[in-house]
C-alpha cells in the first residue's frame, strides 16, 4: 500500500476495476452477498456499466489499483426516497485493516447526505463478526434479524438488518 489512496465515484470507465472486485469478492466471500457469481457472470458488461452510470458506486484506489467499491441503492418511491440500501460493499483482504474500508463509507455517508437521504440500510451476515462491528463503528444499529435470509449451500443463513440515521 502507498500513501495514495482515495476515493471517487466510479463510472463506466470503471468497468474493468468494478467487475473485478465484484468477482473477487464473490470468488473470496460468496456467503458475504446475497447475488452468486454464476448470477453476476450472467450480468452483461452493458448493464454493468449502466449500473454505474448511475453514479451511486464509490471505489476506493491505491493509485490506479481497486481496493474496494460501495453502491447506494436509493429507495424508488417518493415515500421511501429519504432511505438508501448499502451494498455490495467490498474491500480486498489485502487493504482491510489499512483506513480504506472506513474512507468508502465516509465517502457514501456523505454522498447519501448530498441525494438527502436520511437513512442508510443493510443487511450483514450474522456470522460475520468483523463486518457486523466495521457497520457498528460507523453508526448502524441492529433493528432486526433475518433468518433464511439467504439460502448457501451449506444451509441457510441469517441476516442482521442495520440502519443509520444521518
Amino acid at each position: 500500500m502507498t500513501a495514495e489512496i482515495t476515493v471517487r465515484r466510479m463510472t463506466p470507465d470503471d468497468l474493468a476495476s468494478w467487475r473485478w472486485l465484484r468477482r473477487d469478492g464473490l470468488t473470496r466471500f460468496p456467503g458475504a452477498f446475497i447475488l452468486s457469481s454464476d448470477e453476476y457472470e450472467a450480468r452483461t458488461d452493458e448493464a454493468e456499466a449502466d449500473f454505474l452510470r448511475d453514479g451511486l458506486v464509490h471505489g476506493v484506489f491505491d493509485g490506479t489499483r481497486p481496493l474496494g467499491m460501495a453502491a447506494l441503492r436509493i429507495m424508488p418511491f417518493a415515500r421511501a426516497r429519504h432511505r438508501a440500501e448499502v451494498g455490495p460493499f467490498y474491500v480486498v483482504p489485502e487493504a482491510q485493516g489499512t483506513g480504506a474500508a472506513d474512507l468508502l463509507m465516509e465517502a457514501l455517508v456523505t454522498h447519501a447526505r448530498e441525494l438527502g437521504v436520511t437513512q442508510l440500510e443493510l443487511s450483514v451476515a450474522a456470522d460475520n463478526p468483523r463486518a457486523v462491528r466495521f457497520y457498528e463503528r460507523h453508526g448502524f444499529l441492529q433493528e432486526g434479524r433475518l433468518p433464511n435470509a439467504v439460502m448457501m449451500p451449506e444451509g441457510p443463513q441469517t441476516d442482521l438488518f442495520c440502519v443509520r440515521l444521518l
